[in-house]
């Protein structure tokens, strides 16, 4: 920032304004034209997890749900704790994952192993566990995935084309023994990074090295093994689209409400997708504000690219161009439309018109 000529400022006369989620509605009201925030109003509608449940649920009874089989089976306790009890006892072979409502880094995540470990004091979501993930050297892995959003009317985002992926450090397995082991069933950086065998990057070159890689490493390495990639990002892309759709209406409307300059506002969240053998992805989580902290040379070279790229797309300009006549372009870099391997920009901005109807998709 500061060798683009940027400086930190405390008071309302900002360029880029970086915050956590919790922005009131006068501070959207009163943006003004060259002013940009890091999010929408009501972004939280698909970053709290019970919320996103709620919403995709909704879309699936709306168009099908083969449309919107991307999530797992999810129960929003204690709201739906009747409905969970009842699968529960009618699948007793089933296994369960309970997450605390508006928790990150994997904090209070656990395989549930009875009922009675459940909490109905407050809000959580219980989803049924991916049992087949998709194996690397024996190890669990899911997918960070960068989207970030510069309008939701119409809905137009994309997808950077690189990122994360993060390793389990323990070999998978569903024995008994094995289901309280945290190091081999949760992904987290922020947990995995205590296991005493983990291994950080220390060369952004060698982006295959320890238990986090990059994109480019995992695609080398599952073409290598015969995996269809294509088809992986197409069901990945596919999935983040309509996942978009599902809070593009209520995200508008209190746009609408506020009304907001549509080009004051971006989002950069961060899917969480796991990948099981099947090559189905399952969308784990999307993250409001994905950590930006770089804790190795991989880290630095993806993050430190995804932010210059980002800004570059919604229009940041250096304080000597035109920064009061805002623009929206984008350099050669990493990103790429969200459709961009499966389908054109049109399709992602017209998708309601190619919907048709239950059991069909994008």
């Amino acid at each position: 920032w500061k060798a683009n000529g940027f400086q930190e400022t405390q008071g309302g006369n900002f360029v880029l304004q970086w915050s956590g989620p919790r922005m009131s509605d006068d501070m959207y009201r009163f943006l003004l034209p060259h002013q940009k925030v890091n999010h929408f109003p009501a972004s939280t509608e698909l970053t709290r997890k019970d919320r996103m449940a709620v919403h995709l649920q909704e879309m699936a009874t709306k168009f099908g749900k083969r449309a919107f089989d991307f999530i797992p089976e999810t129960y929003v306790l204690p709201k739906q704790l009747n409905e969970f009890l009842a699968m529960y006892q009618r699948h007793p072979n089933y296994m369960w994952i309970v997450k605390p409502n508006a928790s990150s880094r994997g904090r209070g995540i656990f395989v549930l192993r009875d009922v009675k470990d459940l909490s109905i004091d407050e809000v959580s979501v219980v989803c049924r566990y991916v049992h087949n993930p998709l194996l690397i050297q024996g190890l669990k892995f899911d997918l960070r995935v960068y989207v970030i959003v510069t309008s939701f009317s119409p809905l137009r985002a994309y997808v950077y084309r690189e990122g994360l992926t993060r390793f389990a450090c323990s070999p998978y397995s569903t024995k008994p023994e094995h289901m309280s082991d945290a190091y081999r069933h949760l992904t987290n950086y922020s947990i995995n990074k205590y296991a005493p065998n983990f291994v950080e990057n220390k060369q952004a070159s060698q982006d295959n090295v320890g238990h986090k890689w990059s994109f480019s490493a995992l695609n080398r390495h599952l073409k290598h093994t015969g995996v269809d990639t294509a088809l992986m990002w197409s069901r990945i892309n596919d999935l983040c689209v309509k996942t978009l759709l599902s809070v593009e209406p209520i995200i508008s409307r209190k746009m609408r409400d506020l009304h907001m300059k549509h080009q004051t506002c971006f989002e950069l969240y961060g899917f969480d997708v796991l990948v099981d053998s099947k090559l189905k992805p399952w969308l784990l989580e999307v993250n409001l504000s994905p950590s930006m902290r770089a804790d190795s040379p991989l880290d630095w070279e993806i993050k430190s690219s995804l932010l210059a790229d980002a800004f570059t797309l919604v229009g940041v300009h250096r304080p000597e161009c035109q920064a009061f006549e805002p623009r929206s372009y984008m350099q050669p870099g990493r990103f790429a439309s969200t459709l961009s391997r499966s389908a054109s920009l049109d399709t992602l901005r017209n998708v309601r018109k190619t919907w048709g109807g239950p059991g069909s998709g994008v």
